[in-house]
């Protein structure tokens, strides 16, 4: 392992107690954004902030409601791109434990002015919408991706989940949408970024053997490639395990990284591409024994790759940042802080901006509460 030096430091909260769900995002000038959820009653409302020279603005109320879907696994999301932003949470739908649908505001630059809450799909069935990827496009549009449930309610049993994506315009106004893949895991989550070559979403796939791996497609000349394995774990697993993969992306080199479990192996693994995602490298192993995944991906300006993990080898969970280059080499491991492997504690995120990594978790030892931290990487050697 290379001698390094990574400063970390926990910051300041914008979020409001009994605050969750948190996620980051940043702009095409760096900008970095939080967003996260607060209940208070009945009713939940999702927020954001943005980090300034100054600190963290004041924080921003996009939407709230009663009858929201709150869930520790499957959460909002923020995107900005060009001064505009796009917003998503989830809203029940039905009497359904999982009859819930994605609801949308979007932020146009232009005219300074949130749209009006529209539902972003437009199947009208009562079923599962969530795991939601967001991904900036030119001209100001987001590429999004999500698990779809519109064909698991069929007369006898259960149908299929599949993987949706969409364009859609600084106003909300649906350009393209297309199915992806017509058989995936039912509740793990998404990832998305933007190749030299187009866009590349990553999930979990479904196959009749109950294979779980994870799988990749991009949007190529007009259209989706045919969805391929990332590597072949060749995991059987009658459930889901709701614990998606990362993927990240500078120009033609894409990193993911992922969990899995075969004969009850838990595994982190990272591979990396340099075409594009047309090929993936073998992997490496991350995290072995006692991880239980919960990743996220990172690439630093100066070019490694960091990815997010969380260690339950010890009584404390631990949330950990490995970080290598691109030859897959490891630099350095770094624990960020002590957490909670349950459900509650929900998934920690990571953003780069330029060669820092900041990343949020949820703390519940008392009232759950947003935590933020950041993990500089310019000092390394």
């Amino acid at each position: 392992m290379a001698a390094s030096e990574v400063h970390l430091q926990e910051l300041p909260s914008p979020a409001i107690e009994n605050s969750k769900l948190s996620r980051l995002t940043s702009d095409e000038q760096g900008n970095l954004y939080l967003s996260w959820v607060t209940e208070s009653g009945d009713s939940a409302s999702l927020f954001y902030s943005q980090l300034t020279e100054r600190g963290w603005s004041d924080p921003q109320a996009i939407s709230s409601g009663s009858n929201w879907f709150v869930n520790w696994a499957d959460f909002p999301a923020l995107s900005v791109n060009e001064g505009n932003k796009a917003a998503l949470w989830l809203r029940m739908s039905a009497e359904g434990t999982y009859d819930y649908d994605i609801d949308s505001r979007f932020y146009a630059a232009a005219s300074n002015e949130w749209s009006n809450t529209a539902t972003l799909h437009k199947d009208g069935v009562s079923a599962e919408h969530g795991f939601v990827a967001m991904l900036p496009l030119s001209g100001g549009s987001t590429l999004i991706s999500w698990l779809d449930g519109r064909n698991t309610k069929v007369a006898n049993g259960y149908g299929e989940m599949t993987l949706r994506a969409g364009i859609f315009n600084s106003r909300g106004a649906t350009v393209q949408e297309w199915e992806v893949d017509a058989r995936v895991c039912d509740c793990c989550q998404t990832s998305a970024a933007l190749t030299e070559k187009g866009p590349i979403i990553v999930y979990r796939d479904r196959s009749s053997e109950e294979i779980r791996d994870i799988y990749s497609a991009r949007y190529d000349s007009g259209a989706w490639t045919t969805p391929k394995p990332v590597y072949s774990d060749n995991w059987q697993i009658a459930g889901c395990p709701v614990n998606g993969p990362a993927v990240v992306a500078d120009g033609s080199f894409v990193a993911v990284s992922w969990f899995t479990a075969k004969d009850d192996l838990a595994k982190v693994q990272l591979a990396v591409s340099d075409d594009s995602g047309d090929k993936f490298s073998e992997p490496v192993l991350v995290a072995a024994e006692g991880t239980i995944g919960r990743v996220d991906t990172a690439i630093l300006k100066s070019g490694g790759i960091v990815v997010s993990w969380l260690d339950t080898s010890e009584e404390h969970a631990k949330i950990m940042l490995s970080h290598y280059d691109r030859d897959l080499q490891l630099l350095d491991r770094t624990e960020v802080a002590t957490t909670s492997a349950s459900r509650r504690s929900g998934f920690p995120i990571i953003e780069a901006i330029a060669d820092s990594v900041y990343i949020t978790w949820t703390d519940i030892t008392d009232t759950p509460s947003v935590k933020i931290a950041r993990a500089d990487y310019s000092m390394e050697r």
